[in-house]
């Protein structure tokens, strides 16, 4: 087996060939994130592959005063990959821990940049030791977006040196499709990648 190995920062913290559960999603380079554009009482994410598999799965409580994000296998919601856990219940510009659900380790931050966000949307992913390494920036206008919240929203991860990342939502009245496209080789650990667009997603639903 030819071992894949993945980065958190500038740590090798991972391999695919260890004894660990490794979602096919953490080795993909392009994915879709589906889910409704109403979302009253909580909303579920679908993590599908470009034929509509699902991949990996997310459920929300659209009430719950502190983040607790789990992305889960599929849709039995027996197999964990990634916790998301608020520091504080106010999320104005907290900090939230990303947790890899079968090892236990930490994969670092992403804390929002709440007066950078009240335009467009900014957060600050740093490792597991706090150092800062990249951004998570929104291209198209976040407070236009709510108030009109069938405008596409644009975003981007930003390391120095590296391709962005792009996360591109496609235009679409009921069901709200996120594309996810990572350049092949890209070092950012895509557990970090998946867990933000996660993160982004839930609290952009909550707010709209």
């Amino acid at each position: 087996m030819v071992r894949k190995i993945l980065f958190t920062g500038a740590n090798c913290i991972y391999f695919a060939s260890c004894g660990f559960f490794m979602s096919q999603l953490f080795q993909m380079d392009r994915y879709l994130i589906r889910t409704k554009f109403w979302r009253l009482f909580g909303g579920a994410f679908f993590f599908e592959d470009l034929e509509g598999n699902l991949v990996a799965y997310s459920k929300q409580k659209r009430f719950k005063l502190r983040e607790d994000i789990v992305l889960f296998s599929d849709m039995s919601c027996t197999v964990p990959l990634i916790q998301i856990k608020a520091r504080s219940i106010m999320d104005l510009a907290t900090t939230y821990d990303i947790i890899d659900s079968q090892t236990g380790a930490s994969l670092g931050t992403a804390k929002r940049n709440f007066m950078k966000s009240i335009l467009k949307d900014s957060w600050t992913i740093s490792d597991a030791s706090g150092n800062p390494y990249a951004q998570f920036i929104e291209d198209s206008i976040a407070i236009l977006r709510r108030f009109i919240p069938f405008i596409p929203a644009k975003y981007h991860f930003e390391i120095a040196g590296q391709q962005p990342i792009l996360m591109q939502q496609r235009f679409n009245p009921i069901i709200k499709q996120t594309d996810v496209m990572i350049p092949p080789g890209h070092p950012l650990d895509r557990r970090v990648i998946a867990a933000v667009a996660l993160l982004s997603s839930a609290i952009e639903g909550r707010q709209g």
